[in-house]
């Protein structure tokens, strides 16, 4: 009974109160019925009363005998008093003796004493005032009546009223402890269900009901398995994605919101490449060189997942990385430059560390532009991944080259310079012909704005 739950609770009081009600219009109509029974008898004592009545007057008044027939009747329960009239109304006979002699003024005698067989009148107080005529001598002499009062009606239904309170109290309890064991028997698997949810909830996919029956509870246990083994395949496809696309286009794609063909949205991109990687990777074998990419690149994409980009693609040695796709984001140029500075702080830490493991330092080039790109999934019917097309991307490949040119690590485009001239300080490197491009363009080197150690951790974790 102790894991007896609410819902099983709600059951049990709603059934009760059902059979309760059930069995208390059954109750009523068991009453109602044995009154009915009760009244027919007291009919059938009437006319008995009047016989026993009739051979007081043979030959002649009997008033002893005629005494003892009264007395004799209202021994029965249901009586309250019984009596015997003259046709006048004078009162012959009378369980009271007191009322010998008087004269019965009821409507209900009167009536009885002008009918001309049994007569059965309800009487004001919601009693039964019956009478039968007296027949001796080849006329009526007399007549005699009993009255039955709510109480006295009471008294002789009592048995009957507990017989049927037992009954009842009895098939209710039966009822109830029935519902009880039977609605426990049926509900043993919701509790389970209910905490395989709660798990469920809070992240735990190897949760699983092992509840067997053919019934719908059965069948309700079966598919929330199914759900549960839907979650976990969800969760592992998500995870396999994760390895390929970045976690937000991968939740976009299983939630159905990345919309084919692409969109256009502003942007602001980052390419970053490693200075002189192939000369690098001629002193070094392919392993090794494989294990400083992965390094990297693990580094470069914690720093760009925290503000609030992704990495749309790999590059050999180089990356792209999109801000405010595939989910809008605000000021897509400041987390970009902010993120590129932090790159290089990033890059600082990681070189120092591999010095002190004795390995080379490596030099990061970054370029960082904004502006209108459609992105999407893009590809073929066999194969499409999701990246970014138009100027912005195709300006910061370019500028790769200016960049080693001018011997800088970061240079940002104008666009990006104005749409975050207030959060950083610039360099002016001037104009400068970029391939592709029929006029030169204005570029910029964002300025450090302090050592790694003395920046805002916060900034990092909200994401500005």
């Amino acid at each position: 009974m102790k894991n007896f739950s609410r819902m099983a609770l709600k059951i049990c009081v709603f059934s009760s109160a059902l059979i309760l009600a059930v069995m208390a219009a059954m109750a009523h109509i068991l009453l109602d019925a044995s009154r009915e029974a009760l009244l027919g008898e007291m009919k059938l004592r009437a006319e008995a009363f009047s016989r026993s009545a009739r051979e007081a007057f043979i030959p002649e008044l009997d008033v002893f005998n005629l005494h003892l027939a009264v007395n004799a009747m209202t021994r029965e329960k249901a009586i309250d008093r019984a009596l015997v009239t003259a046709p006048g109304g004078r009162i012959l006979s009378h369980s009271l003796a007191s009322m010998v002699g008087e004269q019965d003024d009821s409507a209900e005698g009167a009536a009885a004493r002008a009918g001309t067989g049994m007569t059965a009148a309800r009487c004001p107080d919601g009693g039964w005032y019956i009478a039968v005529p007296v027949v001796a001598g080849g006329g009526r002499a007399a007549t005699a009546a009993i009255v039955l009062t709510p109480g006295s009606m009471a008294g002789a239904l009592a048995p009957m009223r507990r017989k049927v309170l037992y009954v009842t109290l009895a098939a209710l309890t039966a009822a109830l402890l029935g519902t009880i064991a039977i609605v426990s028997w049926l509900m043993r698997p919701i509790p389970m269900l209910a905490r395989a949810a709660r798990e469920v909830g809070e992240g735990r996919l190897d949760t699983e009901v092992t509840w067997r029956s053919s019934d719908e509870i059965g069948l309700l246990a079966s598919a929330f398995n199914d759900m549960v083994r839907g979650l976990r395949e969800r969760d592992r496809i998500r995870s396999i994605f994760g390895r390929y696309v970045s976690g937000e286009i991968a939740d976009a794609v299983l939630d159905g919101k990345l919309p084919l063909g692409g969109e256009r949205r502003h942007v602001a991109v980052i390419f970053a490449d490693i200075r002189d990687f192939s000369v690098l990777g001629q002193s070094h074998q392919p392993e090794e060189m494989v294990k400083l990419l992965n390094d990297y690149f693990s580094l470069m994409t914690r720093v760009i997942r925290a503000r609030g980009g992704i990495v749309d693609k790999f590059l050999g040695d180089g990356l792209l990385a999109i801000f405010g796709a595939p989910l809008p984001a605000a000021n897509p140029e400041e987390r970009a430059v902010r993120a590129a500075l932090e790159m290089r702080w990033a890059l600082s830490a990681f070189n120092a560390h591999r010095a002190s493991q004795g390995l080379v330092a490596i030099r990061m080039g970054l370029c960082v532009t904004s502006g209108e790109a459609l992105v999407g999934n893009i590809g073929s019917e066999e194969k499409m991944e999701y990246t970014a097309v138009g100027e912005p991307v195709n300006l910061a490949s370019r500028l790769e080259g200016v960049n080693k040119r001018l011997g800088t690590s970061a240079i940002v485009s104008r666009r990006v310079k104005e749409a975050t001239s207030g959060a950083f300080s610039y360099r002016d490197l001037g104009a400068h012909a970029i391939r592709g491009w029929k006029d030169p363009l204005d570029l910029f080197e964002p300025l450090d704005p302090g050592d790694p150690g003395e920046r805002d951790d916060a900034s990092l974790k909200n994401g500005a």
